[in-house]
């Protein structure tokens, strides 16, 4: 069953094409300000979509994700100031590192399940947290690596936002084809029920790794995006305050959805936006719009959109 086909009526397809649409209307038809604040919650929807896609389909909480979006970050940036590669082809390195990232640590953390599973992701992050930090000679330390490439790849706001809008359209396909193929009914039935999967035939840590690695990937390309947004990588790209906004972008959208994590990325960034205008006090806010919807709407807005017609039913993991 394809999420894409089978779970998309024409109506829904015609909402989504409307949001692209509109996304690009407003990035070419407002002023670089806008045009900023699009690319930044683009680059933010791929994260929590990697990280929805792990937790959501894998049934997989990482307190760690944000390490494959910095190595991603750092992948980048050090194959163009360090190594002096072309742009076009460091733009793989931050991706790879990421996956490979995900291989190591996700080799340790399969071994173990629920919350010593979430705990040791949480280590893990702080390791490279720890080596970005201080190892001054590669990374740059506490202060980064800084002016190695113009930033946006010396593009405008507009066109720039316009190519991330793209990479996260095809992010969203390849999750979409995951998902819908056979490895990705493996993760879901292991995610699921692991010593079910196990008696079927499958192998639980084997498939859950090959999920780890997809998912620091796909974190990896919103690391190496968000470098060349900024034009720098920092240490705090790996550190827990990146993970922590990446689970509350998944439960503001909606563990168990496909659009989860991109909903929530809106959310979170429009409410970041314009919290200064209602009040001074983001943390406040924040934990107050997290309480009604932990109370009120626990699925996130997927599952409201879903009761207005407007979201993909039966997505759920």
């Amino acid at each position: 069953m394809s999420l894409l086909s089978n779970q998309m009526s024409p109506a829904r397809w015609a909402v989504l094409l409307a949001a692209v649409v509109g996304l690009e209307l407003a990035n070419r038809l407002t002023g670089a300000g806008t045009s900023l604040m699009l690319a930044e919650m683009l680059i933010l929807a791929i994260f929590a979509a990697s990280l929805n896609l792990l937790m959501s389909y894998g049934h997989m909480v990482s307190f760690g994700h944000a390490a494959f979006f910095g190595l991603g970050a750092y992948g980048f940036t050090l194959a163009v100031s360090r190594a002096g590669l072309p742009v076009e082809l460091a733009l793989l390195f931050g991706p790879l590192l990421a996956g490979f990232g995900g291989l190591v640590f996700g080799a340790l953390c399969v071994r173990l399940t629920e919350i010593y599973f979430a705990m040791l992701t949480l280590a893990c992050a702080q390791i490279t947290y720890t080596v970005l930090f201080q190892w001054y000679d590669v990374t740059g330390g506490d202060t980064g690596i800084t002016g190695f490439m113009p930033a946006r790849f010396g593009l405008s706001e507009a066109n720039f936002t316009t190519l991330v809008l793209v990479v996260l359209a095809v992010c969203l396909a390849l999750m979409a084809r995951l998902v819908a193929s056979p490895l990705g009914l493996a993760i879901r039935a292991v995610g699921q029920d692991r010593w079910r999967a196990e008696a079927l035939g499958l192998a639980p840590r084997r498939v859950q790794l090959v999920a780890f690695v997809i998912s620091a990937a796909f974190a990896g390309v919103a690391g190496t995006l968000f470098a060349a947004f900024q034009g720098a990588a920092f240490p705090d790209y790996a550190g827990l305050g990146f993970t922590l906004e990446a689970l509350i972008m998944v439960v503001l959208g909606g563990l168990h959805s496909f659009w989860g994590g991109v909903l929530g990325a809106v959310l979170f960034t429009q409410l970041r936006h314009w919290a200064p205008v209602l009040t001074g006090h983001w943390g406040l806010l924040l934990g107050i719009v997290l309480l009604i919807f932990v109370i009120a709407l626990p699925h996130g807005v997927a599952a409201l959109g879903a009761r207005l017609g407007l979201g993909p039913k039966g997505d759920r993991a």
